[in-house]
């Protein structure tokens, strides 16, 4: 199992599109589609900071994803950058792949230089917490509660 750039396979991209789709429906636009995701994963292809993804890849077969966003709830612009699209596919869970794709997005931030990183989940805030993440609030999102957090770097 490795983590990687996107940008290092993006062959991937038709696969992660789909589980995300699939997974996040409800976070998204009514006419948002996994094609829609498809042309929007073409954003972590660039040599930009921000946005990067990074997938867990075994035997040439993605197993998960993590990103670092710019924005990823638009009623808290305020908040930025964001962890974001922390997928694990279900054949691969409960074998440590989130925590290592987390941390690699936090290490990623890390190096950027970064204070600060955010956030949100309907139902995993445990997971997190235990990763080192503090909760900052709880509130309605899109007709569901959600807990944000932020990781903070030691300086």
């Amino acid at each position: 199992m490795q983590i990687i750039d996107l940008k290092l396979a993006p062959q991937h991209i038709p696969q992660l599109a789909q589980w995300h789709h699939k997974e996040w429906a409800h976070w998204s636009p009514p006419e948002s589609s996994a094609s829609t995701l498809i042309a929007q994963m073409s954003e972590y292809l660039t040599d930009a900071v921000i946005p990067k993804m990074f997938i867990g890849e075994e035997a040439n077969q993605v197993t998960g994803s993590s990103s670092l966003i710019a924005e990823d709830m638009d009623s808290r612009t305020d908040l930025s950058p964001w962890l974001a699209n922390v997928y694990v596919n279900a054949s691969h869970r409960n074998k440590g792949l989130g925590k290592l794709l987390v941390n690699a997005v936090v290490d990623y931030a890390k190096t950027l230089g970064l204070q600060k990183i955010y956030l949100f989940t309907a139902d995993k805030a445990d997971f997190y917490q235990a990763l080192g993440w503090s909760i900052i609030s709880r509130e309605n999102y899109k007709g569901g509660m959600v807990t944000i957090m932020e990781y903070e770097f030691m300086k």
